[in-house]
């Protein structure tokens, strides 16, 4: 068995939940093909929402959700294969592979079904693990993420396959940061800038380029219906609306929040905007916490 490690203070240092006491959170590793996938779990009970970061991030993505909601529900915080504290071994880094990452990681937390939230990269990876498990999904969760959307489809498929191309040119750094940088906006506070930045320079350029690349898959442009309850917070930047239709077609239960004055990372930027609009989700989920006080 693999050891876990508790993490009361240190990277959430600072950060208190509704009792006023800082949340305990559990360092932990599964195993999938002979590699460790490193997850943090914080909160307990069967009610249980598994989060995911999107490209080149890591689990601290979240950490401002975890005093929001861990003293109602159990969050199981994921680093995806090649990201954050996660192996990264020279292996081709798809969907399917962060799905199966996903499950092993449900599997050694002993979590029988979840809501399955997704950043970016992590909703498409959140939608698979719904199509294939859908009897361990409770409800999808997409935060400025979305499937793979079934519209000009060879252009989105030669985007990816140019930014791989970047990223594996000797100057990737600079071309990195420049694709990064479009996904701020003014008022992006520079702290959370930086910390995104630090994030992807972090994650190996083999991890960065592979998933992208992986991303080029026509397959993951033809989605299927999944009747199960779906929410997506969105930023205005990428105007969402032009596909919101085509997110209804295949989830028929469906809603959304826009969510003003914010980048590509809200849940950074405007953290309280995004943990209410979770809570209003996650209550619709389980009714009985908002009478205990979620």
């Amino acid at each position: 068995m693999i050891p876990t490690m508790a993490m009361p203070g240190g990277f959430w240092a600072g950060f208190s939940s509704p009792t006023g006491k800082a949340p305990l959170v559990e360092s932990r590793f599964a195993l999938l093909d002979g590699h460790t996938i490193h997850y943090l779990s914080a909160g307990s009970g069967d009610r249980v929402v598994i989060f995911l970061p999107g490209w080149g991030c890591d689990a601290s993505l979240w950490r401002e959700q975890v005093p929001a909601l861990a003293s109602h529900v159990r969050l199981l915080l994921v680093d995806l294969p090649g990201h954050g504290r996660s192996d990264a071994p020279d292996i081709l880094y798809t969907i399917a592979l962060f799905t199966r990452a996903v499950n092993a990681v449900r599997e050694d937390a002993c979590v029988e079904r979840a809501v399955i939230a997704g950043h970016s990269m992590g909703a498409m990876v959140a939608y698979r693990f719904a199509r294939e498990h859908a009897e361990k999904t409770v409800a999808m969760i997409w935060v400025d993420g979305a499937f793979g959307i079934p519209v000009e489809i060879e252009q989105q498929v030669a985007g990816f396959k140019s930014r791989a191309q970047d990223l594996r040119s000797a100057n990737y750094p600079e071309k990195l940061m420049a694709f990064v940088d479009q996904l701020f906006i003014p008022e992006t506070p520079a702290p959370v800038r930086t910390e995104v930045r630090r994030a992807i320079l972090a994650t190996p350029q083999h991890v960065l380029a592979s998933s992208i690349e992986n991303l080029a898959d026509p397959t993951l442009f033809t989605p299927e219906v999944l009747e199960i309850p779906a929410f997506a917070v969105f930023c205005p930047f990428w105007h969402p609306e032009r596909f919101v239709d085509i997110f209804r077609k295949y989830l028929p239960r469906f809603e959304y929040e826009v969510l003003e004055g914010s980048g590509h990372y809200p849940m950074l930027e405007k953290p309280d905007p995004t943990n209410a609009a979770l809570r209003r989700f996650i209550n619709k989920i389980w009714p009985e916490l908002s009478g205990a006080g979620l």
